[in-house]
């Protein structure tokens, strides 16, 4: 059985003015840093054979704060990058509302007609998304492995695992960052979801 622990990374300073990100990076926030450790002190007794992260600074040090002195293999891989927003990226949500609402609309509510800026299409992302959980499942088969990523690659990962449409994408749990969503995988390959935008430990009040 393969357990698959899956993290969105932490709190960023572009999260916090409401930034769009996708490829492009910024620095996390002392409390993203926080909560990645308060989700390392929850996670401390799970042994992973092996940590997968995107190209993005972000998830490296949300992996890092995650792990603290443990070492275990480390792995950035683009296949697990966030969609790629194109020219919205670095741009506030506010902004691109104003000057291309119609865009916009069909990004969070009509995702099968969203036409991106140079960036990709959700159907690309699915694509990706499908590519990089058949990498995963190649590899492993059995053990604990834990991937830090980003949160509409959560969204339709998860979506591609309830077996639904890209129209379906956003209607999952919110995907707080580092919140935590669990999969198992046996070896027939049925998946199940065992903990889906799990955030139990963000409020955590313990000093870390």
């Amino acid at each position: 059985m393969l357990s698959l622990y899956i993290v969105r990374h932490g709190q960023t300073e572009w999260n916090t003015e409401h930034r769009m990100q996708g490829w492009q990076d910024s620095d996390l926030t002392a409390e993203g840093l926080r909560r990645a450790r308060a989700l390392g002190e929850r996670l401390k007794h799970t042994d992973f054979q092996k940590v997968y992260i995107s190209s993005s600074k972000r998830t490296e040090d949300t992996a890092k704060a995650i792990l603290g002195n443990r070492q275990v293999p480390l792995e950035k891989e683009d296949l697990f990058r966030e969609m790629s927003l194109g020219t919205w990226e670095g741009k506030k949500q506010e902004d691109i509302e104003k000057e291309e609402p119609e865009r916009l609309h069909a990004y969070f509510h009509q995702p099968t007609a969203y036409q991106p800026a140079d960036g990709e299409s959700f159907e690309e992302l699915e694509q990706r998304v499908k590519r990089a959980l058949l990498m995963l499942t190649d590899r492993h088969q059995s053990g604990n492995v834990l991937l830090v990523t980003h949160s509409v690659f959560i969204l339709m990962l998860l979506n591609i695992v309830k077996k639904r449409g890209i129209s379906e994408v956003w209607n999952s749990s919110y995907i707080h960052d580092t919140s935590l969503t669990l999969l198992t995988i046996d070896a027939a390959g049925t998946i199940t979801i065992k903990k889906e935008g799990d955030g139990e430990h963000r409020e955590s009040t313990v000093s870390l």
